[in-house]
């Protein structure tokens, strides 16, 4: 289990998905702990970038940055992740189905990977990397939670002793 409470801000998600990958190292293939990893760093980054309440600008003369918990726990079909904010409402279409943004094709792939737009790809991964995505809002409060499925191995079958 992990669990943090954290200012959104960008130097701050990277500690901690560092010390995340830290503590769940063997405790899942690293293959799932990357999916986890990249699947909170869109979230926490989205937090960071469009999280902010700037009508606290005028009362306080400074925007809101909002504070994130993180909690992380592995169970038997995954690791489940809970995250909560106090920023901006989630738009209700991040939580559509997403396909890739559209891109023209130009005839260098070089040109292609430097034409990428910006936006657009970061729900499209969350999606694709979890199951059970969910959120709701209470009060000033943002609740996101998900799935990164592993895949168990295989039970053994019991050898028995009867003839």
């Amino acid at each position: 289990m992990f669990h943090r409470i954290f200012r959104a801000n960008p130097a701050t998600v990277r500690a901690v998905l560092h010390f995340l990958r830290e503590r769940f190292d063997g405790c899942a293939e690293s293959e799932v702990i990357s999916k986890v990893e990249l699947a909170l760093a869109e979230v926490l980054n989205n937090i960071c970038e469009h999280g902010i309440r700037h009508e606290a600008e005028r009362l306080q003369g400074q925007p809101h940055i909002p504070l994130i918990h993180l909690c992380v726990a592995r169970h038997v079909g995954g690791i489940a992740c809970a995250v909560t904010d106090d920023g901006r409402p989630l738009p209700p279409s991040c939580l559509e189905a997403h396909g890739l943004p559209t891109i023209s094709a130009p005839a260098d792939a070089l040109d292609a990977i430097l034409l990428l737009p910006e936006g657009g790809f970061g729900w499209f991964l969350i999606q694709e990397l979890t199951a059970s995505l969910s959120y709701f809002r209470e009060g000033r409060r943002n609740f996101l939670g998900f799935i990164v499925p592993v895949a168990e191995p295989p039970r053994q079958p019991v050898a028995s002793n009867e003839g």
